[in-house]
């Protein structure tokens, strides 16, 4: 008996499209295994956590001395105009009195300081003292006890080196905001 014949050459439109179909099917399906995942490598270990800060200290308002200043100085109020001095680094204070009185001229340097190192809100200072005339002037220990931006107040180490001591300090005009830079 004669076997029949199959073409396997003519296929239908729809067994191609079943075909296709099985065929996409089974690539899909093998690219969503976790075999064909791309791996990102072994687990890097997580970062500690970070403590929390400690937060910044508050600035020394002795570092706003800069600018003008209105003092009860005997013979006062007297103007004096606070700076750093140039030739030293670091917070070096300068106060010039503006306005002159019996015992000091005009333009004369009346204290000079430094800040307090281990104490904020104070300078460490001398203060020029003279008699009438600006006779017998020389330097005596002082402290700058700084309050706020705005008002100062400065002590003798020895009260009875000079008269007319403590002398109070008001700023003339706005505060700074930030130091100028030393």
């Amino acid at each position: 008996m004669a076997r029949p014949r199959i073409d396997r050459h003519t296929l239908t439109a729809p067994a191609v499209a079943a075909s296709l179909a099985i065929l996409i099917a089974c690539a899909t399906s093998s690219c969503n295994s976790q075999s064909f995942q791309q791996s990102s490598g072994p687990a890097m270990p997580a970062m500690p956590p970070v403590p929390p800060q400690a937060p910044a200290p508050p600035m020394n308002v002795a570092r706003l001395l800069n600018g003008n200043w209105m003092a009860t100085y005997p013979g006062g109020p007297l103007r004096v105009v606070i700076g750093l001095d140039q030739m030293l680094r670091g917070r070096n204070y300068v106060a010039t009195l503006i306005d002159g009185n019996k015992n000091i001229p005009a333009g004369q340097v009346v204290w000079k300081g430094t800040l307090d190192q281990n104490v904020p809100g104070i300078v460490k200072a001398q203060q020029i003292c003279a008699e009438h005339g600006f006779l017998s002037a020389r330097w005596v220990e002082a402290r700058i006890i700084v309050s706020d931006a705005s008002h100062f107040r400065e002590e003798l180490v020895n009260p009875t080196d000079c008269h007319g001591f403590p002398v109070q300090f008001t700023r003339i005009g706005p505060a700074p905001t930030a130091p100028v830079r030393d």
